[in-house]
């Protein structure tokens, strides 16, 4: 009944905001438990909040490699004079939480953050080591649009606005010269509004195009152009899946993929949203690397090639970028060529003689030796021992130094006698063994020769 009910409205508000309050006081604690939790707790909370951050106004964010130890306060501390700092995220390791050397520091402006690039090479205080610093965020790009012609920002030194039909290039270079020096000014009449049209105004720095941008009048709706290189490109490559890195006009390799002797390759593998510049930039934080090129890339991911003069050149590389999440999710993989060659040998050649064995301790008297030689060229050990192991009761392998040559020494006739049945006339990527019975010395006697 009417009285009834209105009798009750008081009881039912008092309940229900009794309801709200309480749930109100349980996402308080909840809140309360959560910032009281260390940061090397909160490893995949940065990352989300990494990916949130916003990258407006455009390539306003820039991305650090730095060391490990480096915190989030020694870095807004080493950024904060090249203007407001809206977010600071340094990525961490989900299991260890130590740093794991990137971070991302977003500015509210551009010409913040292009004033930030020029800390590229310094040192962050409290460390030895030189930081890397590049922008972050692509600018104007989609999902289909062409990732080996990523933004480089030494391109954006060119801005787009559409100004009064009255002004002139004098005028314009007038007006904007209070905020950089102006290079070059070019009209476009707009044919379907005769009041207006279109000015290409250019700077000889990003810094200068980005305080244009941010300081000219608004009604100009000023924004960065997208380089010429770039829309060119996309119109070549309409339609393509992969673009051929090779016609780039930075050219970051030599005509042919080949190495010297002591040289060391890298095989990368990573988004498909990084370029060749990109992991040219990325590789040459570690010294001694003397080439990257994009070998494959699809609508997955890349796969390139990264010389180093030096084996331990190339093992820093491999420390420092392999696992890191760049862009953010994206794990880059990078190993060395010959280890990966190695694993595919193994997974596509060798599952046929059945799984490895273990090796017979050293102490024991080899029974057999199998003789053998690599052609063209010798192997690894590592991938040798493999292929002889899988027979059983092998001791050891090894090559005569500076020979591409070598023996492998059995404690039985019978896993001796396997080994050289099936792996001889064996091809193992680039290599064919010849596997033979090894002729031993006998007394004052010469070694029986064996025709090969």
């Amino acid at each position: 009944e009417p009285v009834c009910l209105q009798s009750l409205l008081p009881l039912v508000t008092k309940t229900i905001s009794e309801s709200l309050l309480h749930v109100l006081c349980a996402f308080t604690q909840l809140n309360t438990v959560f910032s009281d939790c260390p940061s090397s707790n909160n490893t995949m909370s940065d990352v989300n909040r990494a990916k949130e951050i916003s990258e407006e106004p455009p390539m306003s964010r820039l991305f650090v490699i730095c060391g490990k130890q480096i915190t989030k306060e020694q870095l807004i501390k080493h950024f904060e004079p090249d203007g407001t700092i809206e977010e600071c995220v340094v990525i961490t390791d989900r299991k260890t939480g130590q740093g794991k050397g990137v971070a991302y520091v977003k500015f509210t402006k551009t010409s913040a953050a292009a004033r930030g690039l020029r800390k590229n090479g310094t040192v962050v205080e409290g460390d030895t080591r030189p930081i890397k610093v590049m922008i972050s965020a692509s600018y104007n790009r989609d999902k289909n649009s062409d990732t080996s012609a990523d933004v480089n920002e030494n391109q954006f030194l060119r801005l787009f606005a559409i100004v009064p039909s009255n002004r002139t290039e004098e005028q314009l270079k007038e007006e904007f010269g209070t905020h950089g020096t102006v290079t070059q000014v070019r009209l476009v009449p707009d044919k379907k509004n005769d009041k207006q049209c279109a000015a290409y105004i250019k700077f000889p720095t990003f810094l200068e195009t980005a305080l244009a941008i941010e300081n000219c009048n608004p009604q100009y709706k000023a924004k960065f152009c997208v380089p010429r290189s770039k829309l060119q490109q996309e119109r070549e490559l309409k339609g393509q899946l992969s673009p051929d890195p090779f016609n780039r006009k930075r050219a970051h390799s030599p005509d042919r993929l080949s190495t010297v002797r002591g040289d060391t390759k890298l095989v990368v593998i990573c988004s498909n949203q990084l370029n060749q510049d990109r992991l040219w930039r990325l590789f040459d934080i570690c010294p001694g690397m003397k080439y990257c090129s994009i070998i494959t890339a699809s609508e997955i991911n890349i796969t390139a090639a990264v010389v180093y003069s030096s084996r331990q050149e190339a093992q820093r590389a491999v420390d420092k970028i392999h696992g890191l999440e760049y862009p953010l999710g994206e794990r880059i993989i990078v190993r060395f060529e010959e280890e990966l060659k190695e694993e595919l040998i193994t997974k596509d050649t060798l599952t046929q003689f059945g799984p490895p064995k273990p090796l017979v301790p050293d102490a024991v008297q080899f029974v057999k030796k199998a003789f053998f030689i690599c052609m063209p060229e010798a192997v690894s050990v590592k991938l040798l021992t493999d292929a002889f192991c899988r027979f059983g009761d092998l001791i050891k392998v090894y090559l005569v130094p500076g020979k591409r040559h070598g023996y492998a020494e059995f404690a039985s006739d019978v896993a001796a006698n396997r080994a050289i049945q099936q792996l001889h006339g064996m091809q193992l990527g680039d290599c064919r063994l010849k596997v033979l019975e090894c002729a031993e010395y006998t007394g004052d006697q010469k070694r029986n020769r064996m025709e090969h």
